[in-house]
């Protein structure tokens, strides 16, 4: 049962130490870029000798 509190204890600090030093962190632009997706927004029509998408 020791164990157990001893190693929650130690996550419990771990991870309380790990969100104060995420303040100084900074996602590169480059992964803001990839997160930035641009939704596709109209209709896919499928015809039998090609596939045709409107913007909308």
């Amino acid at each position: 049962m020791t164990i157990i509190l001893v190693l929650g204890l130690i996550l419990f600090i771990s991870f309380t130490l790990t969100l104060r030093s995420m303040s100084d962190f900074e996602v590169p632009s480059e992964v803001r870029k990839l997160f930035r997706v641009n939704k596709i927004r109209g209709t896919i029509m499928f015809f039998k000798e090609q596939i045709k998408h409107y913007k909308s």
